[in-house]
């Protein structure tokens, strides 16, 4: 996929989820609140992380890995109901940590070949995106602590989801113009 159609596709999933929050605080906080402890959304994140992790790993080109990519596909089907048996507790705040840690991989190679220095922002969004999936993956509970801080505040709680509209606002047109 283009760099310019990965500025699309997150920026309107900001776009999306910062409106929501800017436009209806009370019953996105309600449902943010519920998430980390969720095991339907759990569930749910978590295949969709480890159908990734297996498709990245089958990608990459490590020779090492090469005996073993018949196994890759079983691997990651038996570690999908493993996972909701033994990390059931905050599992949708680990999952939204793996993906966090596993969508830079295909950017960050197309990014690499883009000419625009204006790539550099692409590239800071999704180093910092993997950096909070390690620390969601290590530490679940922040998320859940974060979102009982941030909800506590209506007031931040809608400034956050505006500047988080803004933000995915600013990527469609960086997308549009100077990364096409």
């Amino acid at each position: 996929m283009p760099l310019h159609c990965w500025c699309y596709l997150l920026g309107l999933i900001c776009v999306l989820l910062g409106a929501s929050i800017a436009l209806a605080p009370a019953p996105l906080a309600r449902l943010y609140n519920a998430l980390p402890r969720h095991a339907g959304a759990g569930r749910v994140l978590s295949a969709i992380a480890w159908a990734w992790a297996g498709y990245a790993l089958w990608t990459m080109g490590l020779d090492f890995l090469e005996p073993f990519k018949k196994y890759i596909p079983f691997a990651a089907l038996v570690c999908i109901p493993l996972t909701w048996y033994w990390l059931d507790n905050l599992l949708p705040c680990r999952a939204i940590g793996g993906i966090l840690v596993l969508f830079p991989y295909e950017l960050l190679h197309v990014a690499r070949v883009h000419p625009s220095p204006w790539r550099l922002v692409v590239v800071s969004l999704a180093y910092l995106c993997i950096v909070k999936g390690m620390i969601l993956l290590l530490y679940p509970w922040k998320m859940r602590q974060a979102i009982v801080w941030f909800t506590q505040r209506p007031a931040l709680f809608r400034l956050g989801g505006a500047i988080n509209a803004l933000l995915g606002i600013f990527l469609i047109a960086l997308g549009a113009t100077v990364l096409r």
